[in-house]
Parts: structure tokens; C-alpha cells; sequence
């Protein structure tokens, strides 16, 4: 049950907090000379409890990895004294819960093991849903937007139109449950921010695949401070005046700087790179603020990082490359 105080939770999250790896760790586990040696040191560290090493193999610390995770995810529910708002940083895993059983639907085979468990919809009701193609019981913009894919499926299928369009259908509902809440705390700067930088990095993406207008209106998402317009009216401005274009509300420079920076080095992981790096920035602000969410989902943030760099770390050495870690939370 979601706790009603919040000296409670932030106590409680602050202990956890204090079990996570830091950067230094995760810094020697992706120095580690074999998978053997990461996963001895990983387990020193007390990850996993008190599972043996032997048990673990190349293709079950995945599963160790998940499964830390959505321990996590269930303790920040239990804690938190605003369920409505905490949960919609649960989204995410919802949205590739549906995407992932639309498409097994449609290819006729099971729902494949990288379903996760953890997201706001358990993954019963998700099935349920998706089976029947019956999306009442569904936040109306997931509803309507469901509804919406399904009658388009009798036509065409076309992956890229439906995953852009369950995107849509997550920020709609954020947009909705804040306006409600009239909530202008970090959730709403966190979720407006992402929304401007994907869809900035939309346009880059639209212009290096060379789609139309209204390819771009199906990719660009609600809740940002810059206005779809401005989006769909720069499809063909010259790459140099792209980022100027974008420098509008409270992150606007960053985006446009971002834009530029990408256009000077051609390198685009740099789009998602500076996003990663101003969320959690965002998160950071609110880190010290003991009478709000900012502990509790700074703490689901940093968990789902830590599970990041955990993959790379363990995925990196099994094909013998080289990583940068993600954005980390400390």
C-alpha cells in the first residue's frame, strides 16, 4: 500500500539509496577482465542477495539484473505517497509491454520473454487487453488511441506508425493526469523536457530518413513547451539553422545547443546523450527536497540507470567491446 507520509518513504528510500552501486563500482566491474571476474565483484557488493555465483551464467544475469530492478520497482510503489504521480515514470515500461505483445499478436507467435513485470499495468491486464482487442478498462488516452490502432490494423501495419502512436498515447495521458493534478513540480518540467528533446531529435531523425510532413506529425509527442508547429515547420530548414530554430521555453538552449553540437560532429547518440544528462539533472534538483517525490523517483531513476549500465557492462564484455556508461544519478 502507498504510504501517506513522506518522512517515511524518503527514510526508507534513503537506506536503499545507500545499497546501490556507484560509479567507481560500475567503473571497475567495466574494467573487469572477464565475465567471471564482473559477476564475483557485482555479488561482493551484495547485488542479488545472496545468490552464488555459480548459479549465474552469460545469459542469467539478465535475468538477476531484471529482476533487482523490478524489486526496486515495487518497493518505490509501496512507499510513495503520491501513486498517481509516481506512476507515471512506470509508463515507459508499460509502453514496451504493449508494443511487444502488439507485435507477437500480430506475427501469430507468444509474447517473448522480454516482457517486464513492474510498469503501472500489470502484465495480466496487458495481455487481456491485447488479446481481445478490448481497451475500455484502459486511461481514456490509451483507450482511445488503442482503439484508434486497431481499426488502422484492418488496413496496413506498419511498426513504426503503431510504436509512435502508443508513445503518443503515454504522453497524452501524463499531459492529462498533471493538468488535473494542476502539478507544476519537477514531474511536469521532467516530462516536458523529454517531450521537446524527442521531438527534436524527431525532426533530425525525419530529415536523415527523408520523411514527409505527416510521418513527423505521427512521431512528435504532447506536453513539451515547444510547440508542434515550430517541429513540423523546420522539417527542411537547413541542418546549420536547425538548432537556433528550437532554442524556445525554459530548455530551449540546451535543445538548440544539442541540435548544433550533433551538426558539428555528426554524431547522433549526442541527441539522446544530453537528454539522458538533463533529466537527470532534473532529478538532482529535487534530490535534497525531503517533503516530495524527488528522493523516491530519484531513487526509481537511478535504479533503472544502474540496471543500464549493468547490461552494457555484462553485454560489453561477453562481445569483447568498449562502453561509455550511461547517465548516472550520484
Amino acid at each position: 500500500m502507498p504510504q501517506a507520509s513522506y518522512e517515511y518513504a524518503v527514510g526508507r528510500i534513503s537506506v536503499l539509496s545507500n545499497k546501490m552501486l556507484d560509479a567507481a563500482q560500475l567503473r571497475r566491474l567495466s574494467e573487469a577482465g572477464t565475465f567471471h571476474e564482473a559477476l564475483a565483484m557485482l555479488l561482493e557488493t551484495g547485488y542479488g542477495g545472496n545468490i552464488a555465483a555459480e548459479h549465474i551464467n552469460n545469459q542469467e544475469i539478465d535475468y538477476l539484473i531484471r529482476e533487482q530492478l523490478q524489486i526496486s520497482r515495487r518497493m518505490v510503489w509501496e512507499l510513495t505517497p503520491e501513486p498517481e504521480l509516481t506512476s507515471l515514470f512506470l509508463l515507459e515500461v508499460d509502453t514496451h509491454n504493449i508494443k511487444t505483445l502488439l507485435k507477437a499478436r500480430l506475427l501469430g507467435v507468444d509474447a517473448p520473454d522480454v516482457l517486464i513485470a513492474g510498469g503501472y499495468f500489470s502484465l495480466e491486464f496487458l495481455k487481456e487487453c491485447i488479446k481481445t482487442k478490448n481497451y475500455d478498462a484502459m486511461p481514456d488516452a490509451y483507450r482511445i488511441m488503442m482503439n484508434k490502432i486497431e481499426n488502422e490494423l484492418t488496413r496496413s501495419v506498419d511498426p513504426l506508425i503503431f510504436s509512435a502512436e502508443i508513445d503518443q498515447a503515454m504522453f497524452k495521458h501524463i499531459k492529462r493526469v498533471l493538468d488535473k493534478k494542476n502539478d507544476h513540480s519537477f514531474v511536469r518540467e521532467y516530462f516536458s523536457l523529454m517531450a521537446d528533446f524527442q521531438n527534436a531529435r524527431s525532426v533530425v531523425r525525419a530529415r536523415l530518413m527523408h520523411w514527409d510532413v505527416d510521418k513527423l506529425r505521427v512521431l512528435l509527442l504532447d506536453g513539451g513547451e515547444i510547440d508542434h508547429k515550430v517541429f513540423l515547420d523546420n522539417i527542411d530548414t537547413p541542418m546549420e539553422q536547425l538548432g537556433a530554430e528550437f532554442n524556445r521555453g525554459s530548455h530551449g538552449k540546451l535543445i538548440s545547443q544539442t541540435v548544433e553540437e550533433y551538426v558539428t560532429t555528426g554524431q547522433t547518440p549526442v541527441l539522446k546523450h544530453k537528454m539522458e544528462t538533463a533529466l537527470m539533472n532534473v532529478l538532482r534538483s529535487v534530490k535534497w527536497n525531503m517533503f516530495s517525490l524527488g528522493p523516491i523517483i530519484g531513487y526509481l531513476m537511478a535504479r533503472e540507470a544502474e540496471a543500464k549500465a549493468l547490461r552494457m557492462i555484462f553485454g560489453a564484455n561477453r562481445g569483447g567491446f568498449e562502453i561509455e556508461l550511461p547517465e548516472l544519478y550520484a
